[in-house]
């Protein structure tokens, strides 16, 4: 079977796949709840042959081809040159191995421990993939300890499961709860009780900057993650100035009730600015000022207080559906013993990492990071347990020394987050090789000129470089496999410490060195 692994994983490298997804599902208890039955298991993916790419590169510059760089010494000279031509204000760490023969072709810094920003979420796909498998999915629940319905009144507590799936929204929460009035359920009895105990309440990561908590890429993670914990609108200027701007919000969301403080001002106006408030209680205040005759501001707004907007969301919802509640909405821990009412699947694994990788998507590293530790040590998801697991995952797995690791937070957004060259080259050399998954984590990858984070660069070698990026302050990296001239696939770490100001500079010396890598030849 390794074999044969090996071989998809080559053919993908050379064709540059696509991978094949699956729809989520969503299905309901087809057991009355009087039963007590217990929750399916969800389904298992089977594994697709992936496409071929029939997408075109994206429009990018286009540098003139090189010629090719034949032998080490060669090679070593071209990434000098490469590294050279940026200064020595930054500490570098680059490493070249080959797939195919397992020699190391180039090697700089490489055990030094670098912050390896998003590439970070190598480790922690390759993790997940390692653990939860491919055909794991996330499953949000609604349960109840209730016996009986009677005269459409549900006898007892009513209990929504949250299992930190980043993928939930707004229209799947709608359709879950439409199962009570396929159960002919009017009202409850008891209360609902919103379970969110799957994570700790600890929803942003170590050292993670204050500016970076304002956007929604650094949005909270815990187990309520509901359409990434973000909401998006648009502030619309009045044609009349002095008057109130209009507040646009989209149906496929919940907004909690909007006091819109948001005034017109004469065409032109100078330092106009919006506020919104943080605290929900009261609801989402915005204020202050957009200018007459100029576009639509959009806006996105960090659901901070992720515990009041739980609270009203469900509250609104089951209003829509004219289910009343006795009781009161609060938050409580399912009992044991409880009777499943339905749930809600998430898309499976590979395609939460598509996304991931693709899109750099730090809310579903940061679930995964706190599932892979939910359910590697048994105790609620938090930083440290997805710290502890991940580091155990890859050491026990796939052979990686973790001395000196230190993964906080699965997403690369912390600059505390440390790895060596070294580190990173075992993982992607133990998944090209070994991992059953490993033609899910290749084709996750961006591809340079086509799509994801390297859709607008390496255009001169659109298709032959698939790798994951990294970006924060001071920190520039680069990860992932390139196809050499003889169709030798080359993996590859650069990471850039230092660079702060200076991105555009190093991601230009990435490219660079990639370049050379695709025109290497023995």
């Amino acid at each position: 079977m390794r074999l044969l692994y090996l071989i998809i994983g080559f053919w993908m490298m050379f064709y540059l796949a696509e991978p094949a997804v699956a729809k989520s599902k969503h299905k309901s208890a087809k057991k009355p709840i009087i039963t007590h039955s217990s929750a399916k298991k969800p389904a298992v993916v089977k594994k697709r042959k992936p496409k071929l790419v029939k997408s075109s590169p994206a429009k990018v510059k286009v540098a003139a081809a090189p010629s090719a760089v034949y032998g080490g010494s060669q090679l070593a000279r071209q990434l000098n040159d490469a590294i050279n031509s940026v200064g020595d204000n930054a500490n570098i760490g680059v490493f070249v191995k080959s797939m195919r023969y397992g020699d190391k072709l180039y090697v700089r810094n490489v055990n030094q421990s670098l912050t390896p920003a998003s590439t970070l979420k190598v480790l922690t796909a390759a993790a997940a993939l390692l653990f939860l498998k491919p055909e794991y999915r996330f499953s949000t629940q609604l349960l109840t300890d209730a016996k009986t319905i009677k005269n459409g009144v549900l006898q007892g507590n009513l209990y929504i499961v949250l299992n930190g799936d980043p993928s939930l929204t707004y229209n799947d929460l709608m359709d879950l709860l439409l199962n009570l009035k396929t159960q002919q359920i009017q009202a409850i009895a008891g209360s609902v009780y919103i379970d969110d105990t799957a994570y700790d309440q600890n929803f942003y990561g170590p050292d993670w900057e204050n500016e970076d908590k304002n956007y929604c890429y650094a949005a909270p993670i815990g187990a309520s993650i509901i359409n990434h914990n973000c909401l998006p609108f648009r502030i619309i200027p009045s044609k009349v100035a002095g008057q109130a701007a209009r507040v646009e919000t989209s149906p496929n969301f919940f907004y909690p009730a909007i006091r819109n403080h948001v005034v017109t001002k004469p065409s032109h106006s100078r330092s106009c600015a919006l506020h919104l408030s943080s605290d929900l209680s009261n609801g989402l205040e915005i204020e202050g000022c957009v200018s007459k005759g100029q576009d639509a501001w959009g806006v996105s707004y960090v659901v901070t207080d992720v515990l009041e907007y739980n609270r009203a969301l469900f509250k609104n919802v089951l209003n829509q559906l004219s289910i009343q509640i006795y009781g009161t909405v609060a938050f409580g821990a399912v009992p044991k013993n409880s009777s499943l009412i339905a749930y809600h699947a998430s898309a499976p694994l590979p395609e939460l990492i598509n996304d991931m990788l693709k899109k750099s998507d730090n809310v579903i590293a940061g679930a995964l990071f706190k599932k892979v530790g939910q359910l590697y040590t048994r105790h609620p998801g938090s930083w440290g347990s997805g710290r502890y697991a991940v580091s155990q995952i890859l050491s026990r797995y796939a052979g990686v020394n973790t001395a000196g690791l230190h993964i906080l937070d699965g997403s690369g957004l912390s600059p505390s987050n440390l790895t060596t060259p070294a580190q990173m080259m075992q993982v992607l050399a133990y998944i090209y090789h070994h991992n059953s998954a490993n033609d899910v984590f290749i084709s996750a990858l961006p591809i340079a000129g086509v799509d994801g984070t390297l859709k607008h660069r390496m255009g001169n070698i659109a298709r032959k470089v698939r790798a994951k990026t990294g970006t924060i302050s001071g920190v520039v990296s680069l990860a992932g496999y390139v196809v050499g001239a003889d169709k030798e696939v080359l993996a590859f770490v650069i990471m850039v410490n230092g660079s702060k100001g200076m991105a555009w500079k190093y991601k230009e010396m990435e490219d660079k060195i990639a370049t050379a890598l695709t025109r290497y030849k023995r």
